[in-house]
């Protein structure tokens, strides 16, 4: 079975268009969050976004796309709202950013916990996270502390990849936990161990 095309058809220029596109993006997050991806259909998506189904078919090939579109600017979103922490603000020691960045992504994952659970369990398939040159300010912040890991590229993909599990799984498993502190400190305290080791 060939997999689904992912991308856009095409890019919005106009202020129509993009709100058209936007509509399409809010409406399959909405029907996610209240029926699940089972029940996404592109007519549902249409109905729901006010909008001719032609007029999706013009932005995007199918709902996977869309559910891709979804998924790409939550991920924007907090790549977004990391950097403007990274360059704005002065941290102390290497515990102040850690502590820092999982506060951003137990925050981030607060805020709708049924879309990220509809993201994280329910999708037949995801795509790998991509490396993008806004994940450069954290990079930086990273480099200005002294730890006992031999790459710190390195050491920043296994940061965000068990941060992610850890709030994926607690949106999943145990989402009273996304705004209660205890496990926020203990994924803090792995991560120290993990980065300051000797």
């Amino acid at each position: 079975m060939p997999r689904a095309k992912l991308s856009p058809r095409k890019t919005p220029l106009q202020e129509r268009s993009r709100a058209t596109v936007d509509a399409l993006v809010q409406a399959t997050a909405d029907i996610l969050v209240r029926d699940g991806y089972a029940k996404l259909t592109t007519n549902r998506i249409a109905e729901r976004a006010g909008v001719n189904v032609a007029s999706l078919y013009q932005f995007f090939p199918g709902k996977e796309a869309l559910v891709a579109e979804v998924s790409r600017r939550h991920v924007k979103e907090q790549r977004k709202a990391a950097a403007e922490v990274l360059t704005t603000r002065t941290f102390a020691n290497l515990e102040d950013l850690i502590r820092t960045l999982v506060a951003l992504g137990f925050a981030a994952h607060a805020v709708n916990p049924k879309l990220h659970h509809a993201l994280t369990e329910e999708l037949p398939a995801r795509r790998s996270r991509q490396g993008s040159p806004e994940d450069a300010p954290m990079l930086e912040a990273f480099r200005k502390f002294s730890t006992d890991v031999p790459d710190p590229e390195l050491a920043l993909w296994i940061i965000d990849t068990v941060s992610h599990a850890v709030i994926h799984r607690a949106v999943v498993e145990r989402p009273e936990a996304l705004t209660q502190g205890t496990l926020q400190e203990e994924l803090v305290t792995l991560l120290l161990r993990y980065v300051k080791r000797k």
